[in-house]
């Protein structure tokens, strides 16, 4: 056997002070504002839809964020709150609250509209709520002019008072017709004594959608305000917006009899509070939860009978045509799904296009990297090559210098041998004199003196030729020292020239290098920009296209009704003119006519007239007087 359905908790109508927690965090709001989010608290899943459906439209404001919004399968009241983003906000982000506040106003809507203008005394008598550039407050002693009659037959409470109704009553409005500012405050604070917070109730809650522009807040006492929402027409062009919705403060209830008032027989004439929606008042769908809903006292009202059978008709209608937009939404979401899909694999074939373009424009520049770095390394071996030439150039100077040292080496070596050998030579015809010195002692002084003499001029002469060759050896020192210096700052020179240039060679490969990858950057950001610029004109170009088809739209909707206007009024135009038209003919023909009766009355008179004699009329003729002729007889 299947399992029993689950019957729902019946409804526990809260204490006083629990309602005045509960509405504590709204009862400062406008009164046109108070009156959507009690009619949306009914709803909590769909504020939690509609915030989420906000969260991914971000972007639409005013009138396309209406229309948007009209499309939804939403309650009125959670469509206006789109408006009021941070209140939806509030609102999804205390799921529980927002759920005890819409089944407590189902229920008990008189309590929680008593308490709301409890709280809203309690602020006022600590100064915390007084008008300001951004709202203005008004306390009277009666409530204010109600914006809709009562409705027989119409019931808006069905449990026993737990508020008293106040001897006073305050009514916020924005100060500005056509800007809302919602105002910010921690019900801790602003109520004078501490009104602790609903059980679940977080005073920050998460904004998932902020406001588009970070507005610095203007705090009057304890209530902050940001940026107002504009309410003009782009907000007001279908039957939801912010001046549809109301609130109705109801009246004093009369003084009950001594018994009481039983609850199946209410106070007569007693209109109670209620929200106001298009000069009706507002009765929301029971949800789960929510209670059995209100009935009527005394038994069935005919009235109400006849109102509830048009409410259903109407509802019936509403959902016939809230049936069929769904479907042409559908249909028209459909529609719009292919045209995306269409463009977005548009935009993915040019993305895919765009992303092999820059494949192979990436591989063109890889490849042409890699010639470059090819190139660069060939030019680099050509230098290393030349470098090493030259090395083995600086190493052939070197060897030559070895050389050439060797050689004069040799040349002094000789130079020296020659000193000995001289020396030698010396010693001999030294010995060879002596002996002839020995042998010819007297006989050859002479010639001992003039050999001696030879001898030392030979001397001298060798002397002079030993200098010369020293000064000879000198000077071929010198040179090939000056030569070999020479060689070597030139070997430097040759050494730091190369040097030189390949750290010029390098440092323009670095800066060719860095030039490029700038440039490829700065290529590759340009390309981004302008895919992104491409993507952005592309998507405002169709953004305006929808709008220029819709304002087309209107444009021809408008222009057919002002045809089919001017068609009624033209029918309407020739018709009065035939109408006229008939109406002259039948007034010239009853002038006519009169004109021909008068006419003969006018002859009919005249003809009278004749026919009548008068005094002077009758003659005496021959016949005698008054006589007519006989006949034969000619007259007088």
């Amino acid at each position: 056997m299947p399992a029993p359905a689950p019957v729902p908790a019946a409804y526990t109508p809260p204490a006083a002070n629990e309602l005045y927690r509960l509405v504590a965090p709204i009862a400062l709001y406008p009164d046109k504002l108070v009156a959507q989010v009690l009619a949306a608290s009914t709803f909590p899943d769909q504020v939690t839809a509609a915030h989420q459906w906000l969260a991914q439209n971000q972007q639409l404001r005013a009138g396309p964020l209406a229309d948007a919004a009209n499309q939804q399968p939403w309650d009125p009241s959670v469509k206006g709150l789109t408006a009021f983003r941070r209140v939806l906000d509030q609102l999804a982000g205390n799921v529980g609250w927002t759920t005890a506040l819409g089944q407590a106003y189902y229920n008990d809507p008189t309590d929680v509209m008593n308490a709301i203008q409890v709280m809203r005394q309690r602020a006022r008598s600590a100064g915390e709520l007084k008008s300001s550039s951004q709202l203005k407050v008004v306390q009277s002693s009666a409530p204010p002019a109600q914006p809709v009659a009562a409705q027989p037959g119409v019931v808006v409470q069905s449990t026993p008072i737990v508020v008293e109704p106040p001897p006073t009553y305050v009514t916020i409005e924005p100060a500005q017709p056509d800007v809302v500012y919602v105002p910010r405050y921690d019900p801790q604070v602003v109520y004078g004594a501490p009104v602790p917070y609903y059980a679940g109730y977080s005073y920050t809650p998460p904004l998932q959608v902020a406001e588009p522009v970070p507005v610095q807040p203007v705090v009057v006492g304890a209530l902050a305000f940001g940026a107002g929402v504009i309410v003009s027409s782009a907000l007001q062009r279908h039957d939801w917006g912010w001046r549809n919705w109301d609130l109705r403060w109801g009246g004093r209830p009369p003084a009950p009899p001594p018994g009481g008032w039983d609850r199946d027989r209410p106070p007569p004439s007693w209109q109670r509070p209620a929200v106001v929606y298009n000069n009706n008042i507002y009765m929301p769908q029971p949800g789960p939860g929510f209670g059995p809903g209100p009935r009527a006292w005394g038994g069935p009202d005919p009235r109400l009978v006849a109102v509830q059978q048009e409410q259903q008709r109407q509802q019936r209608q509403q959902r016939e045509l809230a049936e069929q937009a769904a479907r042409q939404s559908q249909d028209q979401q459909r529609q719009m799904q292919l045209q995306q899909m269409q463009q977005q694999m548009q935009r993915d074939q040019q993305m895919r296009d765009m992303a092999q373009r820059q494949a192979d424009e990436q591989r063109r520049m890889a490849d042409m990297q890699r010639q470059q770095a090819q190139q660069q390394q060939r030019q680099l071996a050509d230098h290393q090559r030349e470098m090493q030439s030259q090395q083995q150039a600086q190493l052939a100077a070197q060897a030559q210098g070895r050389e050439q040292q060797e050689r004069m080496r040799q040349m002094q070596q000789a130079q020296q041998d020659q000193q000995r050998q001289q020396q030698q030579a010396q010693r001999q015809q030294d010995e060879m004199a002596r002996r002839q010195q020995d042998m010819q002692q007297r006989q050859q002084q002479d010639q001992a003196r003039r050999q001696q003499q030879a001898a030392e001029e030979q001397q001298r002469q060798q002397a002079r030729a030993q200098q010369d060759n020293r000064q000879a050896q000198q000077q071929a020192q010198a040179q090939a020292q000056a030569e070999r210096e020479r060689q070597q700052n030139l070997a430097r020179d040759q050494q730091r020239q190369m040097q030189d240039q390949v750290r010029q060679q390098q440092q323009q490969m670095q800066q060719q290098a860095r030039e490029q990858a700038r440039r490829q950057q700065e290529q590759m950001q340009e390309q981004s920009r302008q895919q992104q610029q491409q993507a952005q004109e592309q998507a405002r170009r169709q953004q305006q296209q929808a709008q220029e088809q819709v304002r087309q739209q209107q444009q021809q909707a408008q222009e057919q009704g002002r045809r089919q206007q001017q068609a009624a009024q033209e029918q309407m135009r020739r018709q009065q003119q035939m109408q006229e038209r008939a109406a002259q003919q039948q007034r010239e023909v009853q002038q006519r006519m009169q004109e021909q009766m008068r006419q003969q009355q006018q002859q009919a008179q005249q003809r009278a007239r004749e026919a009548q004699p008068g005094p002077g009329d009758r003659r005496e003729g021959p016949h005698g007087p008054g006589r007519p002729p006989r006949p034969g007889e000619q007259p007088s």
